[in-house]
This record gives structure tokens, sequence and C-alpha cells, in this order.
């Protein structure tokens, strides 16, 4: 572990700086996404629809993407641009979402929300694969499976210790009727935490960035003309759809409907420092046995017992049954995110990186825009409650047993037909 992360090489310090800068993400992630923007959103006065409408929206932008090679293309040194633009692309994400409520009732909330999370992710959008095309060069594909495990782990304590403290906050401002004020500070902490982590993305030492001998035109269609990239942007993009089609509604559902305090929903959050280090050296042994394609097909199937356990969640079991589904959630998002952190280098060339990490960011985005988009559309169209006997079955219940059988359907079919022609490739 000491040839990874050691401060006597310069490879070794950059590798220092990007796990710190990966700790500090997963801090301020924690505290500005999923359940808190969840809660933010709600206390400022929108419904379960809104809010899914609200945050998926800005995923549109992620069309933007295969733009980005066309800019950072013009640069020899990229420092500079990176950092303007993830600084504005955090001002607008973080800094400016929280000042919107403080602004008092408004028709336009929803809007203005809308379109403050859209041009911030524009903005960072166009320089997205700036970053990993920058520090991925230094992790060698020798190194790469242990840095991604290590991080897996130390992330998890860190999320979870951040994310615990503020539910504990979050808590109390609701018994005080006061939560919009205590949501307002704990993500003006998390935009300090967010510019931290960037000037730790910026202090490894830039690379000399190999010139391209494409241009226009033709740079923005060359990874279709790579079949082995393509074929592994399949899984990528059914990954991000499945996996984050209830990232808001699941929560919507825990807070309003189930009424879960926030610290309890936290304090279940947590147990994932301890589920990340006692699955992640399975997950890592299963890499070593199936390959990495092999490994991520069976992820899929094991994901879907999450949504099916999620959906019999309600009041009178939801202090047994919530700690069973998040620690089955916690254990396969632990094995996910260890595979599908490499598929974007798996069959990307040396020679114009830049391009074909803006395409798989693309899909990313569109996988999330997708799964989430999906939600918040069926919630509109879905109005009613289903009733098996006396238990209701409500909307976002019907959506969490949609996302396990796309689950289940997609890992059979990844298993049967597309990982033949996947590991042939290799």
């Amino acid at each position: 572990m000491n040839e990874i992360f050691s401060f006597r090489t310069e490879d070794g310090r950059a590798r220092c700086c990007i796990l710190g800068a990966e700790c500090l993400k997963a801090i301020y992630t924690a505290l500005t996404t999923g359940v808190f923007l969840t809660g933010l959103l709600m206390s400022a006065g929108m419904d379960e629809a809104e809010v899914g409408i609200t945050t998926s929206i800005p995923f549109l932008a992620g069309i933007l993407y295969p733009l980005s090679p066309l800019l950072l293309e013009r640069f020899c040194r990229r420092k500079a641009i990176l950092g303007i633009t993830r600084f504005i692309y955090h001002t607008l994400v973080i800094a400016a979402i929280t000042c919107l409520p403080q602004l008092g009732e408004t028709k336009y909330l929803v809007a203005l929300t809308a379109v403050c999370l859209t041009v911030g992710n524009a903005v960072n959008i166009l320089v997205a694969s700036g970053f990993p095309a920058w520090h991925i060069h230094f992790l060698p594909e020798e190194l790469r499976g242990r840095f991604y495990a290590v991080s897996g782990v130390i992330n998890s304590i860190f999320t979870a210790v951040a994310a615990m403290t503020a539910s504990f906050l979050a808590d109390m401002a609701k018994s005080t009727q006061n939560e919009l004020y205590w949501m307002k500070w704990i993500r003006l902490a998390a935009y300090a935490i967010a510019l931290a982590e960037l000037l730790l993305l910026l202090l490894p030492k830039e690379i000399t960035y190999p010139v391209s001998s494409c241009r226009g035109r033709e740079l923005l269609v060359l990874p279709f003309q790579n079949t082995k990239f393509c074929l592994t942007m399949i899984p990528v993009f059914a990954w991000m759809m499945i996996s984050t089609m209830t990232l808001y509604s699941s929560n919507t559902y825990l807070l309003d409907h189930v009424e879960v305090p926030y610290s309890f929903i936290s304090l279940l959050q947590a147990m994932n420092i301890a589920v990340t280090m006692i699955t992640m050296p399975f997950w890592y042994k299963l890499l070593k046995k199936a390959s990495w394609f092999g490994a991520f097909q069976r992820v899929f199937l094991l994901f879907a017992l999450y949504p099916f356990l999620h959906m019999l969640i309600d009041r009178s079991n939801y202090l047994f049954l919530l700690p069973v589904t998040l620690l089955v959630y916690q254990g396969m998002l632990a094995g996910g995110t260890l595979y599908f952190n490499n598929m974007a280098y798996i069959f990307t060339p040396e020679e114009n990186k830049t391009a074909y990490l803006s395409w798989y960011f693309m899909v990313v985005n569109m996988g999330s825009l997708s799964g989430q988009g999906l939600s918040a559309l069926l919630l509109k169209l879905l109005k009613k409650t289903w009733y098996f006997g006396s238990f209701p079955f409500t909307p976002t219940q019907q959506i969490l047993l949609l996302q396990g059988l796309l689950a289940l359907a997609f890992g059979f079919w990844f298993g049967r037909v597309l990982l033949k022609k996947l590991q042939s490739e290799i």
C-alpha cells in the first residue's frame, strides 16, 4: 500500500491528493444531494413530483459532454480553466441553490432551482473530462483496482460521518420548526469543503497531453469507431439508469410517507463504513476471478434485492426492515462502484482520451437522466395507490418494483448476450 500512497514520489503525492479530493467530494456530496437535497426542497415547499422534476432536469445538460474535447484540446495547459469552471459549478449548484429558498415563497422556486442546477452542470460538463484525463496518468492499470478498493472504503467513512452529523442537526432543526435555516448552514459548510476539494484537485503536477491527430467533427465521432468502447457503454448506461432511478423518490417516501427521522436514516447510512470494509475484499476477489465485466454483471442481479426490500417498508416495520434494506444496498453499491469506476478506461486509448471520457460522461449523465426522469414522469402519471388487503402500495413503491425488475432483466441479458461479446473483445 505504501507504493500507492507515498509522499516520497511525485506520483504518490498526486494519488494522495486525488484520494483526499475524493474524500472531500464524498462529504459535500452527502450534504448536498440525496436525502438532504430532498429535505431542503421539501422544506422550501416543493412536493414529491416537483423534487423529482427539479433534480432530473439538469441532466439534460449532459448533451454538452461531447463538446468538451473541442474546448479542452485548444489548451496545452488546462489547470486554470479547470479550476475556474469548477468554482463556478460549486457556486451555482451548492451556494446558489442554498440561497434561493431564503428569498421566501415564490412560484418561480422550481424554475430558478432548475436553472441554477442546469447552468452550473452545463459549465462543469464542458470541462468534465479534464480532471479524469489528467489524473488517470497517476493511476496505472496495475494499481487501479487496489486504489479504487481503498478509496471506496475511506470514502464510505467520510460520507457516513458527514451525513450523521448533518442529520442530527436537521432533525433538531425540524423539531424547532427551523429546518430551512439549518439546511442553509449545512450546505454552506459543504460549499467550503467543495472549494477545499478543488484545491486538492489542482495540486498534482499537470501532465503533457498527447497531441491529437484528430480535429473538429472527427474528434467528436472518434469513439464510435471503437466497437469495444461502445459495447462497454451499455452496462455503464444501465447501471446509472437503474441505480439512480429511485434516488430521490425513495427518500421522499421515507421522509413523507413513512416519517422516518433524518438521524435514523443517517445512522443506518453510517453502516456503509462497516459494510464496505467487509464486502470490498469479496468484490475484489470476484474481480480477480471473473474479470471486470463478469463481476459487474453479477452486481446487477444482486442489486435487485434492494428495491424489492425497499418497497415493503412501511411505518410498522421500518425499524427492522429499513436497516436490512440499506445493508443490502450498501453491499451491492460497494461492488457496483468498484467495477463501474474502471469502465471508462478498459478500452480507452492514451491518445484522444479526452474525447472518449467526454462521451463516457455523457452516457453516465444520460443514464441518470433516464432513471430519474422516468421516475419523475411516473410519479406524475401514477396517482393511484394500490391496495393488497390492508397494505397500501404507493406510486413510489410501484416504481421500486419496476427498478428491481429492470435490474434483473438487464442482469440476465448482460450474462447471456453482452458478456460474451465484451470478453471476446478483451
